[in-house]
C-alpha cells in the first residue's frame, strides 16, 4: 500500500513538473501523449471541460498543457483556421451578432485560441456585458501570460505557440507594440520558428515562436491535397495565410 501510494506520488510529480517547467524540446511530445491518455490528469477532454467553465482561474501551467493537448485534437487546423482567428482580432469592426454567431462552436472545439477570447473580450464590452467582458479578458491575458511562460523569445528558448499567428497577437494586441520585419528559420533544435521584430524604439527585438507542430500538420495537409489534386500548389504568404494556386493560373 505504502509502495502504490509513493508510486501515486511520484506520477502526479511528474505531470506537474513537466509542465511547470516546460521545455518545448524535451515537454511538449510528452504532454500531447498525456493529453490523449483517459485517466492522466494532463488529459484534453478533461481540462477543454474544465476552461469553458473556468478557464480565466486557470493556472499558466494548465493552460500550456491545455494548449498542447490542442495540437493533437481532431479540430486543430492551425492554418485553415486563420481567416477567421483575424476576424476576432478585429472584431470591434462587426456587428456583436456576427462576432457570437459562432462563437460557442468555436469555444467548444478550440477554446484556448488567442484571438478568439479576445475578440470575445471586446465585443462583450462593446455591448457593455462587464462580467463577460471581464472573463474573457482574464482569459486573453492569462494565454498571453502563459505563452510567455514556456520562453524567453530567444532562438535559444523560443515561445510555444498554437496558431502560426498567434505572435503576432501577441506583440500587436497584449503588448500593443508594431510588427517590424518578418521571418522564420530553425532553432537549435531544428525546430521551425516563427521570427518577429517587436518595434518598441531602441527596445525593439526579434521575438522567435516555435511552431514546428502547426508546420508539420501543414505538411501532412499539403501533401495529401497535392495527392488529390496534383495540378495544384499550396503556398504561405508572408502573414501565414495558405494560398491555392491552379496550375492554370487562377
Amino acid at each position: 500500500m505504502k509502495e502504490t501510494f509513493l508510486l501515486l506520488i511520484t506520477f502526479i510529480s511528474i505531470n506537474v513538473i513537466s509542465a511547470q517547467n516546460f521545455d518545448y524540446q524535451t515537454d511538449f511530445e510528452k504532454l500531447v501523449e498525456q493529453s490523449k491518455d483517459s485517466e492522466s490528469p494532463n488529459n484534453y477532454e478533461k481540462l477543454k471541460a474544465e476552461f469553458i467553465q473556468n478557464g480565466e482561474n486557470f493556472t499558466k501551467e494548465k493552460v500550456v498543457t491545455l494548449m498542447a493537448g490542442q495540437t493533437a485534437s481532431e479540430f486543430y487546423d492551425a492554418y485553415g483556421m486563420i481567416d477567421m482567428e483575424r476576424s476576432y482580432q478585429v472584431a470591434d469592426r462587426f456587428p456583436s451578432d456576427t462576432i457570437h454567431k459562432y462563437a460557442d462552436q468555436f469555444l467548444k472545439i478550440y477554446p484556448v485560441n488567442f484571438s478568439l477570447n479576445y475578440g470575445l473580450w471586446k465585443t462583450y464590452e462593446k455591448d457593455n456585458d462587464k462580467d463577460n467582458a471581464e472573463k474573457f479578458k482574464k482569459r486573453f491575458e492569462l494565454i498571453a501570460e502563459s505563452i510567455l511562460s514556456t520562453g524567453n523569445g530567444t532562438n535559444e528558448k523560443p515561445y510555444f505557440v498554437i496558431s502560426p499567428i498567434d505572435g503576432q497577437v501577441l506583440i500587436r494586441l497584449y503588448y500593443k507594440k508594431e510588427i517590424g520585419m518578418m521571418g522564420s528559420g530553425n532553432d537549435p533544435n531544428g525546430n521551425f520558428v516563427d521570427i518577429l521584430e517587436m518595434v518598441d524604439g531602441e527596445n525593439s527585438k526579434s521575438l522567435n515562436f516555435v511552431i514546428a507542430h502547426a508546420m508539420g500538420l501543414f505538411k501532412k495537409q499539403l501533401k495529401e491535397a497535392q495527392e488529390n489534386e496534383t495540378e495544384d500548389k499550396y503556398e504561405i504568404d508572408e502573414n501565414g495565410k495558405v494560398i491555392l494556386k491552379k496550375k492554370n493560373g487562377n
